[in-house]
């Protein structure tokens, strides 16, 4: 799942073109490489900078393998973006709220060249774009049944993903690219509470989407070591970067006559959602920070 981000997302080029978000940068990863046989990839994703970094390295590398590009018009799933900013403020409170967005407008005006967001990222290689309030419903299904895909893989998406979507329309399956190293930290805001518990390490998981949030079917996982000057911000970048890497290099060596995912371990583990207003005030009494300059 993704990481809270209540500042609206913007969409990319869709059958009708919306413009492109402020500060986005052309990605840059190693030199384009070729594999056989070619694979048909449909992103889902919110358009942050998170899910740009866990895209951009396939763009690199393959980019005539992205064949649709999803994003979230709705930050929380069924939720407008008013809506959103409520809910977040009523669970969390004001503080985290703003450290929220202060993470988004801050790092945009100092650090716009080194964001990618997965809008730019499909308008620049001329993949369709489809922005879905709701991935499951007759319009997004019909537009996702007719790109043909053979892996449907979710990276910081905000939706909860059907059975049809799941099952029934790629020919591989749909994966989703987690933010942590499954079955730690599955559901919402994993950076910030692994941070508020004191991890040493944590990572990025590529899973097979299940009914529940966060507990399919393991392909592949990469680990972070946790820093002292690491913020929820840098954790963020970093894992979703080591997950951009991972999810190209697991590609490009994709067989689904031979790979086999393994089945999650710990299942009494909890699942987390967006902070209570107590644990953002225990977050600042220990010292670590949303976003700290520097610790990118």
């Amino acid at each position: 799942m993704r990481e809270p981000n209540t500042a609206p997302s913007l969409g990319g080029r869709t059958p009708s073109a919306i413009s492109p978000p402020v500060g986005i940068a052309r990605a840059t990863a190693p030199s384009v490489m070729h594999a056989s046989p070619r694979l048909r990839i449909v992103f889902l994703a919110a358009d942050d900078e998170f899910a740009g970094e866990m895209q951009r390295f396939l763009y690199a590398r393959h980019p005539d393998w992205i064949v649709g590009s999803v994003i979230s018009s709705h930050p929380i799933y069924k939720r407008s973006r008013i809506g959103a900013l409520l809910f977040v403020l009523r669970r969390s409170g004001f503080i985290f709220l703003s450290e929220m967005l202060r993470i988004r407008l801050t790092g945009g005006l100092l650090y716009s060249k080194k964001r990618v967001f997965p809008s730019r990222l499909a308008r620049s290689h001329n993949v369709d774009v489809l922005v879905s309030s709701n991935i499951n419903d007759g319009r997004s299904v019909a537009i996702l049944h007719a790109w043909r895909p053979d892996l449907i893989i979710s990276t910081n998406f905000s939706h909860y993903i059907g059975k049809t979507v799941r099952e029934s329309i790629a020919r591989y399956g749909c994966w989703n690219l987690h933010k942590s190293l499954l079955p730690h930290y599955r559901g919402m805001a994993p950076s910030f509470h692994a941070l508020l518990e004191g991890a040493t390490t944590v990572g990025a998981t590529l899973h097979v989407v299940a009914k529940e949030l966060d507990v399919g079917d393991v392909l592949s996982q990469a680990e972070v070591c946790v820093s002292n000057t690491d913020s929820v911000y840098s954790l963020n970048r970093r894992t979703a970067v080591a997950g951009g890497r991972l999810l190209a290099a697991f590609l490009e060596s994709y067989d689904p006559t031979s790979i086999k995912a393994t089945p999650q371990s710990g299942n009494g583990r909890p699942n987390y959602t967006y902070p209570t207003r107590a644990e953002v005030k225990r977050f600042r009494r220990m010292g670590p920070k949303f976003y700290a300059y520097g610790s990118e």
